[in-house]
């Protein structure tokens, strides 16, 4: 038996998600004022600096996938790139997957302790989650970069951890350049 697809979703030129179910839900540069170094200067900013779209994509189970598109702005504060929130996952034996989609960008990992990961995102790359890090994506390119994931519903998200301890890692462009530096601002080695 031949079915008919009930819905059916696509990704735009500007790589946003589109179809029945889509959710949408946009964060300004004011919002996340606390996880940039110059917060004070975050505050005063209203541009977005992301935006998420979203879809349930198995909703008849238990262990229901989300897919998602996270499109970052090519927006700084004070230098330091734009980011999204970050989170641990609430139950960590769940994964993700995230997929670039266009413009350019890091993945930052964090196990928690000392060890960072920044996997460079580009169109076409792909890149595995482990369930017990931290992440968050970065834009560090001149157009919006475009990142779709893949996850259970049943991963939820810690953000707190990251509220109270913060990444260990920060990202600047500085003339052109991109400079890795430290939780406080302090320049590290890669």
């Amino acid at each position: 038996m031949i079915k008919k697809a009930t819905a059916q979703l696509f990704l735009n030129s500007s790589e946003i998600l589109r179809g029945e179910g889509v959710k949408k839900y946009t964060k300004k540069v004011s919002e996340l004022a606390s996880v940039f170094l110059n917060s004070e200067m975050a505050k005063e900013n209203n541009e977005i600096a992301y935006e998420v779209y979203s879809i349930n994509i198995s909703e008849d189970n238990d262990e229901s996938l989300q897919y998602g598109v996270t499109v970052l702005k090519p927006v700084t504060v004070d230098g330091e790139c734009v980011l999204t929130r970050g989170h641990f996952h609430a139950d960590s034996s769940y994964g993700e997957v995230y997929l670039g989609l266009s413009g350019e960008g890091f993945l930052l990992k964090w196990d928690g302790n000392e060890e960072v990961v920044l996997e460079k995102v580009i169109p076409g790359s792909v890149h595995i989650i482990d369930g017990k890090e931290a992440h968050r994506l970065i834009n560090i390119g001149e157009t919006d970069l475009s990142v779709g994931a893949i996850w259970s519903k049943n991963a939820g998200y810690d953000y707190n951890t990251i509220e109270e301890r913060g990444f260990p890692v920060r990202v600047f462009k500085n003339n052109g350049q991109i400079e890795i530096r430290g939780k406080n601002g302090e320049k590290r080695e890669c």
